[in-house]
């Protein structure tokens, strides 16, 4: 099994406390080895189209990585939601 901590960004969560269903900034999830990140955000219920982009944390800041990337161990992902500006 492996460990994976989900990390919301502030849009991410904004989306969802508009929508009616809060979330945690925080989701721990134990996995097996083998699973990608688009199935990590199925299972978690979290429609992909609000994902823009994934990082996950390495030994010099952040990563960002795609959704069909492989887990294989421990990590810390960060999950962005939609940005705008101007």
């Amino acid at each position: 099994m492996i460990n994976i901590k989900l990390r919301l960004s502030e849009s991410l969560l904004s989306l969802f406390r508009d929508s009616g269903t809060p979330r945690n900034e925080i989701v721990l999830c134990r996995t097996e080895p083998g699973i990608t990140v688009q199935e990590i955000l199925a299972d978690q219920n979290i429609n992909p189209l609000l994902v823009p982009m994934v990082s996950v944390e390495t030994g010099n800041g952040h990563q960002r990585i795609n959704r069909d990337t492989v887990l294989r161990e421990d990590v810390v992902l960060t999950l962005y939601g939609p940005l705008a500006g101007g």
